[in-house]
């Protein structure tokens, strides 16, 4: 659910990028937003992809 719609309730051209962006995660990990769950981090996949991406760019931006 595509945030503008959880707090006001209206959709818009970012809801559906949003919802596009959801899609690709989805087709790339091959898994689903709603089931999925990191053991690890109690995050969805939304999170668990925010984390990895957090995490990879701390590596490179510390370790490079």
């Amino acid at each position: 659910m595509p945030p503008e719609y959880a707090v006001h309730g209206s959709f818009s051209i970012k809801s559906d990028v949003f919802s596009f962006g959801v899609v690709v995660l989805e087709i790339i990990s091959g898994r689903k937003n709603r089931g999925f769950s990191d053991p690890l981090h109690h995050l969805n996949l939304l999170g668990h992809v925010s984390f990895e991406v957090y995490m990879f760019l701390y590596h490179v931006t510390h370790y490079w």
